[in-house]
């Protein structure tokens, strides 16, 4: 999967923050100024940082994000060129965002992304979707949804690496039920999903994940976008339970 926040077109600003109001405390890593209140942790702090790191946000040049917390819900905040936060795909790239704040930094805790002014008062806020939480198994991120268990997220990691899907180069998975129907969702490129030969493949792995993973429970398998949005649904194929 893409590095989302590289493709974001994101326009943060150059904030001087004034003395007097309390932001937080500050750390300062390759150009991003993040602030953080008492209501997380250092640690957390610098979770996030390390996260931020890895998807190319802080890219040496000068950003400037919060991070606090409501309840049990913690607040991403950044500031954002003016007019930004009415750009429909800009907000359906940070809400994606906020969906991969919960998972992969804060253990699938509920995340609101705060779009900001030049002085951090919110202009707009999006939650992402559940993608629960997240583990990896030679390149594949596999996240994984409450209804799920983590015992199962780990068979079908092995599974992923003992069939050569997990093979070292970086991919993004999700498992996940509806009702009795476990949904396997992977990133595919464009196009894939229209190449028969690809889907018969793809019909058929569906069937072995079901018979060496889930028991001969169903398994449907999502072909899906950057945003893990489902291009289309293959059913398993029978044959191979």
């Amino acid at each position: 999967m893409k590095k989302y926040l590289f493709i974001l077109p994101i326009f943060l600003l150059f904030i001087a923050l004034s003395g007097c109001d309390n932001f937080g405390k500050e750390k300062t890593f390759n150009g991003v100024e993040l602030y953080h209140t008492d209501k997380v942790t250092d640690a957390e702090a610098d979770s996030l940082a390390s996260f931020l790191l890895r998807q190319k946000f802080a890219d040496g040049n000068t950003k400037t994000v919060q991070l606090t917390k409501s309840g049990n819900t913690y607040q991403f905040r950044f500031v954002v060129k003016e007019g930004i936060d009415k750009d429909p795909e800009y907000a359906k790239t940070t809400k994606f965002f906020a969906s991969l704040l919960s998972a992969d930094v804060f253990n699938g805790a509920p995340v609101e992304v705060h779009m900001c002014d030049d002085r951090l008062n919110t202009l707009k806020v999006l939650t992402g979707d559940d993608f629960g939480k997240k583990k990896n198994f030679n390149g594949v991120g596999l996240y994984y949804t409450s209804k799920v268990t983590g015992a199962e997220a780990d068979s079908l990691g092995n599974f992923l690496i003992s069939s050569k899907f997990a093979n070292g180069r970086g991919k993004s998975a999700l498992i996940t039920k509806a009702g009795d129907i476990y949904q396997f969702k992977f990133v595919v490129k464009s196009g894939v999903d229209k190449d028969t030969a690809y889907l018969q493949d793809v019909k058929a792995y569906a069937g072995l994940i079901s018979k060496d993973v889930f028991h001969g429970a169903t398994v449907n398998i999502l072909l899906c976008d950057d945003y893990f949005g489902t291009l289309t649904t293959v059913p398993m194929d029978n044959s191979t339970r």
